[in-house]
């Protein structure tokens, strides 16, 4: 009876270490998947870590780490974690360009069977101290000859008065602001005006207003139209 009870304690043991790294396997743990980074200036870059573990019994093995936009840049520092270590993902999202509500994400893989792949999302609100209005104008299809107007609208919610420098980026267009010093807490208006030029059958190009201001250097729209097909 003792000699049967020892060969069967053996033979479960053998399945055990037979079986056993069939079970093991990486566990990511996570502090957190979404932070938000409440109100920042537009041109601000906000910088925020995301940790996490490997709690599992094998390495935690990340790759493919892509972003949900140019503006937000991230960075391991570690691709292999062994079971116990902790690991950080840095990311640093740049508001420039940006107003409102925003959330950008940041995905990697990951070997673990359960989190084969995992989302990190970092948002917040963006105010502009400086900002245009629209932000594109595309004036659709237009006769040979005339002449297309658009207006901007510049709004200054800084504390300080802001110096305004048009430029155009295509001799297409032609820009006149309604003032060159915008005071605080006032607006402006901007007149763009645009005209096919000879064997042109396309219009494209930006307006440009050059400012003093530190968190917003610059304003920029792209403009565009198509001249009209008069076959149609």
């Amino acid at each position: 009876m003792v000699m049967r009870l020892k060969v069967t304690i053996l033979c479960l043991a053998g399945l055990l270490f037979f079986y056993a790294p069939l079970w093991a396997a990486p566990t990511l743990l996570i502090e957190t998947h979404d932070y938000d980074f409440g109100e920042i200036v537009q041109g601000e870059t906000f910088d925020y870590t995301f940790r996490f573990q490997n709690s599992g019994d094998q390495v935690l093995e990340i790759s493919n780490v892509r972003s949900s936009c140019g503006c937000t840049a991230a960075l391991l520092t570690e691709r292999k974690l062994a079971p116990g270590v902790v690991g950080e993902l840095k990311v640093s999202f740049n508001s420039r360009g940006f107003r409102g509500k925003v959330k950008k994400m940041v995905t990697f893989e990951t070997n673990d069977p359960q989190h084969a792949e995992v989302t990190f999302a970092l948002g917040g609100l963006v105010t502009a101290e400086l900002y245009i209005t629209p932000q594109r104008v595309n004036w659709g299809t237009a006769a040979k000859g005339q002449e297309l107007v658009g207006i901007l609208e510049i709004v200054n919610d800084s504390k300080r008065a802001v110096t305004l420098e048009p430029h155009v980026t295509s001799t297409d267009l032609k820009v006149k602001l309604s003032t060159e010093t915008l005071a605080a807490g006032e607006k402006a208006t901007a007149t763009v005006t645009g005209r096919f030029a000879d064997g042109k059958d396309r219009l494209a190009g930006y307006v440009l207003i050059n400012t003093d201001s530190t968190s917003v250097p610059q304003l920029k729209v792209p403009f565009s139209a198509r001249l009209k097909d008069m076959s149609e």
